[in-house]
């Protein structure tokens, strides 16, 4: 277990990703100690820039306090001694500055102590007693300022200041180079880390393709010839890792799914065995239950008109049987009718629902005669499905509007279309029900009164929700005692531009 998680797809791409991760990061510190260094070289060089800067101007200040000097005892006016004055309140300032400057080079501090001992002697040793001597006697001053003393002092605190400056070019010049040469290593390895980083990451993505991206198209491609119904395509386990796994339980979904679709296709089979033997068997049931009932009541009928006279109190048995034989005929016509309704290839087409009802009416002409019943009928839109099945749906739902009305029957049937579906609605004014009934009228025989007051089989209702099932639709009521009723049923608007309403069909036996 402990090896095939090491070999895993997980695993590896975890370790891809720190080994990655790592020279990335060595990279990075890489480059920011060079960047440091290089800023640090950039401070130091400045800072050797500005001690040669404040050297240079503590020499001014020097050959400033030799200029004042010689000023003044020339000319013997105070004036001239502005350079000596200034220079002398300078110098101690520009001296710590450029301490301060080379204060991390031993060898420059030693120099710049060398130059504050000869600037000191030559004010106090040279320059002050000078000045005394000019104020007192300036013949005298001149006389002794002649000689080469001052100068010499001055050409050797220049001499030192120059040595001072070559010292701190070097400095800085080391200093460069010295970051250069480590910036410049950071860099390649820098540039050598991420040359790295792109080798594993294109050796990262030809494993993904050929470990990972290929297995998954392998399955992927599988699924899709399984969804095309190839139920033998089956993806061979390249590896022992997730992907392996994956493969194994493809090939055991299709494995799952082909005995399944041997399993349907078999009991599919049965099923269309079944129901062949049960269509053979209800028109069988059919033909030999009604051959003896339409015998029974020929034979009634002949016996009546024959002893018409002479039956005297038995003609109420005569006139029950051929009513029983009646009942039973209608019975087994609609018990034949609703084995078929919603069975069977539906033969959908576009279809004109006012052509069908304008049919509807037409059949039940003598019904709607006999009760003076009123039908009113809106303009309705078209639908897709099969004429017959939609005609008796109209016939049942229209022919019970007016058989379950007591006076006056008044009818309305009206139709709209809303995304793709069209609504049918058949209102009445009749009799009504209690809500709480209106799901249990579309079971079959299912009778809400008896038949003496509302004769019928308590069928109609049934096959009417089973062929709006088999439309794709659903078919509902609404109702209240003593209000009327109204039977809803939705199906498939009519698909397409220009479609021609059927040719009339031949209406059903009711």
């Amino acid at each position: 277990m402990h090896h095939r998680l090491l070999r895993g797809i997980t695993a590896r791409v975890l370790l891809v990703s720190g080994v990655i991760t790592l020279i990335l990061g060595a990279a990075l510190v890489l480059l920011i100690v060079a960047v440091r260094d290089q800023r640090d070289a950039a401070r130091l060089a400045l800072r050797s820039q500005e001690a040669i800067t404040a050297g240079s101007e503590l020499q001014k200040s020097v050959i400033s306090l030799e200029t004042g000097l010689r000023g003044f005892v020339g000319t013997g006016r105070d004036r001239s001694l502005e350079p000596w004055n200034e220079a002398l309140r300078e110098y101690p300032a520009q001296i710590k500055t450029l301490q301060q400057l080379v204060s991390d080079v031993p060898s420059q501090q030693a120099q710049v102590a060398r130059i504050e001992g000869e600037i000191s002697d030559y004010v106090a040793l040279w320059g002050r007693p000078l000045l005394a001597l000019a104020r007192d006697d300036i013949a005298s001053a001149r006389s002794v300022i002649v000689n080469a003393t001052g100068r010499l002092r001055i050409v050797q605190i220049r001499n030192d200041f120059a040595k001072l400056f070559a010292q701190e070019r070097a400095v800085a010049h080391t200093r460069e180079s010295r970051a250069e040469g480590r910036s410049s290593q950071a860099v390649w390895a820098g540039i050598a880390g991420l040359a790295l980083v792109f080798v594993l990451a294109g050796g990262t993505a030809l494993f993904l393709r050929r470990f990972v991206v290929r297995p998954v198209k392998a399955v992927a491609g599988a699924s899709a010839r399984l969804a095309e119904g190839d139920m033998s395509v089956r993806v061979p386990p390249m590896s022992d890792d997730e992907l392996g796994d994956l493969a194994r339980a493809f090939n055991a979904m299709a494995e799952g799914l082909e005995r399944s679709r041997e399993e349907v296709a078999q009991r599919t089979q049965e099923l269309e065995r079944s129901n062949e033997e049960l269509d053979r068997f209800a028109s069988v049931v059919s033909h030999d239950l009604q051959a003896p009932l339409a015998t029974v009541s020929m034979y009634a009928q002949l016996l009546e008109r024959r002893h018409g006279d002479q039956l005297g109190d038995d003609r109420r048995i005569v006139d029950g049987i051929c009513q029983a034989t009646g009942q039973s005929r209608e019975l087994i016509r609609d018990v034949l009718e609703y084995s078929k309704a919603g069975r069977g290839e539906l033969r959908a087409r576009p279809v004109d629902p006012n052509h069908l009802v304008g049919e509807v009416l037409e059949l039940l002409a003598a019904p709607i005669h006999e009760a003076g019943a009123v039908v009113e009928v809106d303009a309705l839109p078209g639908v897709t499905g099969d004429p017959a099945n939609l005609r008796q749906v109209f016939q049942n739902l229209i022919g019970n509007a007016i058989k379950f009305a007591d006076d006056s029957p008044h009818v309305w049937v009206r139709g709209e279309r809303e995304d793709g579906i069209v609504r049918f609605a058949v209102a009445d004014n009749g009799i009504g029900m209690d809500p709480e009934q209106a799901r249990e009228i579309f079971e079959p025989f299912h009778r809400l009164h008896g038949a003496s007051h509302y004769p019928g089989t308590g069928i109609g209702l049934a096959v009417c929700e089973r062929i709006v099932e088999h439309h794709g639709g659903r078919i509902w009521a609404e109702s209240r005692p003593g209000e009327g009723s109204t039977f809803r049923f939705e199906l498939p608007a009519t698909t397409g531009a220009g479609a021609r309403p059927e040719a009339r069909d031949e209406a059903p036996v009711a």
